[in-house]
Order: C-alpha cells, then structure tokens, then sequence
C-alpha cells in the first residue's frame, strides 16, 4: 500500500520518482476517494490479534508435595560457628581427607547442629561434598597467603623456599557445583610464616639504621681530617 506521508511527498514532488504501478494504484484510490468519500477506510483489514509470548505469561504456582523439597536458585550454604571448629580440627590432622572421612566430618557437622526433635533440612544439613569444597578451598587459600607471604620476604632479599606441593584436587573450584558454601572464616592465629614476615621486616629496618649510623661515622671521621 502507499502511507499518508508517501502521498504527501507524491504531491509536493509532482509524482517524479514514483513507478508507473503505484501512479496507477494512486489513480484508482482518487476516483474511488471521489466517487465514495470514505469507502478506502472500511477497506483496511482488521487488526490481527497478538498472543502474549509464552514466556511473559504467569508461571503455575509451585505446589510443594510431602517429603520432597527443592532447593532456590542462588541458595547458598553458611558455615555454622559450630561446624568450622570441627572442620578445622580434622584439617589440622589431615588436609585431604578421603570419602569415609569426610562423611564422618559430616555426621560430626550434623551432629553439633543438629537440635532435639528438629530434622535438618537440606539446606542446612552438612554433606561430604560440601566438606570436599570447604577442604579444597581452605588449601587454596593458604598456598595464596604463603604465596604472597614469600613475595614480601624476597622483596627483603630473604631467600625462601616455594610453597608446598601442589595436589590437582586443589584446581576445583566448591562453586562449580550445585551445592554452594560461603567463604570459610578461620581463627586468627599467627603461624611460622607470618612471623618470618614480622622477623623481615624488622631485620630490615635494623640494617637500614645501621647503614645509616656507619654512614654518619664515616662523615664526622672525614670532618676531622
């Protein structure tokens, strides 16, 4: 068809640049439009009418059946107080524990959460998968700290040996899978590392002193002469 704003075009430019077909379509239009004033408009086709998209109409309400339950998308576990105290105390043992053992840290996790007469639910309740993350990234997290740890020494010109061996179990990352923990807190305690950190750093400021005592001999020596 021709729009109102072709027409309006067609008559201020004298129909130059339009085809002989739509000169022609434009013919009939007038002498219809002149003989019945009107009669083009009950001509257009009634509006077709759009169905909403399937993805914009209201999802069925979830119902939730007895004895099944079903996690959120984007739940995340949280570490109880409780369970990290026992978690540490087997990493302080053995840092890559097996299947048996960390289904036992599990049992011991539910265990200490666990309150009378209330079942944990699935969300809450400690599994050996989640002891595997919570173990691969606690050692994740201390070859980075020793890491940054022996970049600050040799930048004192201490030399210090490369962190300990690397085990591939360390390249999973806990988020990769469907069950999710927050980052685990650990006790604030200063192990052998830090301390040669702090020995370093004081080593240093005691030979930059005497440096610069020595220095100061040396020019009230030159003084004298």
């Amino acid at each position: 068809g021709i729009s109102q704003s072709r027409i309006s075009h067609w008559l201020l430019q004298q129909g130059s640049d339009l085809s002989e077909q739509k000169k022609r379509a434009f013919y009939r239009w007038y002498q219809l439009e002149k003989t019945n004033p009107g009669a083009t408009l009950s001509m257009r086709p009634a509006p077709i009418p759009v169905e909403e998209p399937e993805w914009r109409q209201t999802p069925p309400p979830v119902t939730a059946t007895s004895g099944t339950f079903r996690l959120r998308r984007g739940s995340r576990f949280t570490w109880r107080k409780e369970c990290l105290a026992v978690m540490e105390s087997y990493f302080n043992e053995n840092q890559y524990p097996d299947e048996a053992k960390r289904e036992e840290i599990a049992n011991a996790c539910n265990a200490v959460i666990q309150k009378p007469g209330k079942k944990l639910s699935d969300l809450e309740r400690v599994t050996s998968l989640k002891v595997y993350n919570w173990f691969a990234n606690r050692r994740k997290e201390i070859k980075r700290r020793a890491n940054i740890e022996a970049a600050i020494l040799e930048s004192h010109g201490i030399d210090v040996q490369s962190p300990g061996g690397h085990s591939n179990s360390d390249d999973v990352d806990g988020n990769d899978y469907s069950e999710q923990d927050d980052s685990t807190s650990h006790s604030d305690h200063q192990d052998p590392i830090s301390l040669a950190v702090e020995m370093a750093a004081v080593n240093h400021t005691i030979l930059a002193l005497a440096r610069q005592g020595a220095n100061e001999i040396k020019t009230e020596a030159l003084d004298d002469d």
